[in-house]
């Protein structure tokens, strides 16, 4: 059943270029080890509303990018087929036995920790978005619900917050793949999905997304505000560091949210929103993962700044220094200088008593 927490509400897409060619849906029981497909009519609106919103969501997606290992695994054999011609649609049901083995052999493994996976409805789509040619493959999770007239407990899928794993498979005029998007709602894709089910493996490993995106948004962002506000560089530029330093997971969205929507510019005209729009052009553009788990000592040697004060004084800065600690200022007599907030430092230069 596909249900929503308020039966009046429904769920507005908005209108673009998207066609489905095809898509089938199965119901994955690991528990019972059993595999059904959904077989809906053409007229029911409220399946094709709920289908139509799945495919939207994960075709306007970004995602971690994947490489192929073989043409010829099993999954990729059959979506290859399908878009040559030399295979029917009905053949996708083969790739939802194979992820019910994978999903089976993975309950296996994380049983002994206590662990569950969930029971699913998977929806495989063909279809094409905007003039480009997609295979979606997604995995909404069951919920269990209070419906509103007989108060019974039932199971359904939720029309919001729908996805729980999912693979957009892109293609060129020509039927070649040319990007692989793989998501979920958890921190992290576990591996079962992309490399037991799949068989991908990641466009960039970890510690090479890790150097390459600190790089690129200290190199193409946080110099560019440095030539408009010192002080908001440094600013930036700590909390920046903090994120990487602090955090398991990189998430591009997540970045921006703490370390730029939450950040008020010392420097009142400086537009942090033309620094966000860069930041998300940098992974397609700069060739790094939008999400991907951080490698801490991957960023070591780019903590490290040296500031030279006067000609025998520099000011190195080693990791994160938070607002405040570093204040420029100009005193009665008109000579500039810096405050630095440290109660050792003052126990060093303090004047005698």
């Amino acid at each position: 059943m596909i249900e929503s927490n308020n039966s009046s509400e429904e769920e507005h897409i908005p209108e673009r270029d998207l066609q489905i060619h095809n898509t089938s849906a199965f119901i994955l029981d690991i528990e019972k080890k059993e595999l059904s497909q959904l077989e809906v009519a053409e007229s029911d609106e409220d399946y094709l509303r709920f289908v139509h919103g799945i495919v939207h969501e994960v075709s306007t997606q970004d995602g971690r990018q994947f490489v192929v290992n073989s043409e010829h695994t099993e999954v990729l054999s059959i979506i290859n087929g399908i878009l040559d011609g030399t295979q029917e649609f009905v053949e996708v049901k083969v790739i939802a036995e194979r992820l019910l083995r994978v999903e089976i052999d993975a309950q296996e493994q994380i049983a002994k920790l206590g662990k569950q996976l969930h029971e699913g409805l998977l929806i495989i789509s063909h279809i094409t978005d905007r003039g480009t040619e997609k295979i979606i493959i997604c995995k909404a999770e069951t919920l269990s619900y209070i419906e509103r007239t007989t108060f019974t407990q039932q199971d359904g899928f939720p029309i919001k917050k729908k996805i729980f794993k999912s693979a957009q498979i892109v293609f060129d005029e020509s039927h070649e793949i040319t990007d692989i998007l793989i998501n979920d709602i958890n921190d992290t894709i576990p591996r079962y999905w992309w490399d037991g089910f799949l068989e991908l493996s990641k466009k960039y490993d970890d510690e090479e997304n890790t150097k390459r995106a600190f790089t690129m948004i200290d190199s193409k962002v946080l110099t560019k505000i440095k030539k408009e506000s010192n002080p908001d560089y440094w600013n930036l530029r700590s909390t920046t560091i903090h994120y990487f330093r602090s955090n398991d997971e990189f998430d591009i969205d997540d970045y921006i949210e703490k370390c730029f929507n939450r950040y008020t510019p010392e420097f009142e005209d400086l537009d942090l929103n033309k620094f966000k729009d860069t930041i998300r052009e940098l992974p397609r553009k700069q060739n790094f993962d939008t999400r991907f788990s951080l490698v801490r000592k991957a960023i070591t040697a780019k903590v490290k700044s040296t500031i030279k004060l006067e000609e025998n004084i520099d000011l190195v800065l080693k990791g994160e220094v938070h607002s405040g600690t570093i204040e420029g200022f100009v005193n009665g007599n008109q000579e500039k200088g810096i405050f630095i907030k440290t109660s050792k430092g003052y126990e060093e230069f303090k004047k005698p008593s």
